[in-house]
């Protein structure tokens, strides 16, 4: 099974921690999928067995990626907005790989999410300004200029209208405060309008588990921007944390 063409990528949520082997030609799925749930205010240690925990259902010494709901720079953990703020300055891809016994490329979430889209979906082949943004614990954006990366933008934390846009819209806002279709709409719609009023993004791609079900709010949603619906879902993650591992070379 051994390719360069193979790689693990590992996507760690609010909720659950999702692995698999991808094929980097088609950003598909070589053999299934593998999740634990996220000890997300555990200590370092008993999240990074959780990790080890999911790698080890997949067999080889492939590269692996590791999308991370966090600022990543040079491998270190940033910030830790939905995690232990212990993680806070630890090397995480250094602590990752010693863990999997093999390399491990560190990337923002958002980020892994929105280079999935870019080379594999939803913004494949766009130029301009792109903007993907993915809906789940937090609200995380990846933004493209012209097919390059801006990496760790943090705009899920942009305030609107006096809150900050995750805690009007993202996936857990909708479920725990119980808002209709509607409801979740109009509050959709305000962080759309504030963030295209700062960015002016060509095309909005929106990711995340809530886009399971696109006839509930598609509809309803009113930008400027076109907007589309992430073609890799909730698997994104997954697959642009593996393709980093083909891009830790070069920049993302």
């Amino acid at each position: 099974m051994a390719s360069a063409n193979l790689a693990i990528g590992i996507d760690v949520g609010g909720s659950s921690i999702k692995g698999a082997l991808v094929d980097l030609d088609t950003g598909t799925f070589v053999g299934e999928r593998f999740s634990a749930p996220t000890p997300a205010m555990d200590s370092t240690d008993t999240l990074l067995s959780a990790l080890a925990g999911v790698a080890s259902n997949i067999p080889g010494s492939h590269p692996a990626g590791l999308a991370f709901p966090s600022v990543i720079q040079g491998g270190i953990v940033r910030t830790a907005a939905n995690l232990n703020k212990a993680w806070v300055g630890q090397p995480l891809a250094r602590l990752a790989a010693g863990r999997l016994h093999r390399p491990v490329t560190a990337i923002n979430d958002a980020d892994a999410a929105g280079l999935a889209e870019f080379h594999y979906g939803a913004a494949r082949g766009e130029s301009g300004t792109v903007l993907v943004l993915t809906l789940g614990t937090g609200i995380g954006s990846a933004l493209f200029i012209d097919g390059r990366l801006v990496p760790n933008t943090e705009f899920g934390h942009l305030e609107v209208q006096g809150r900050e846009a995750e805690q009007r819209a993202s996936g857990r806002v909708k479920v725990e405060s119980h808002l209709s279709w509607d409801a979740w709409s109009a509050e959709l719609n305000r962080v759309l309008n504030a963030m295209h009023a700062l960015m002016w993004p060509d095309l909005i791609v929106l990711c995340g588990g809530i886009t399971q079900e696109p006839d509930e709010f598609m509809d309803k949603l009113r930008c400027p921007a076109v907007l589309r619906i992430g073609a890799l879902r909730s698997d994104a993650g997954i697959v642009g944390a593996a393709l980093a591992t083909s891009l830790a070379s070069r920049r993302l």
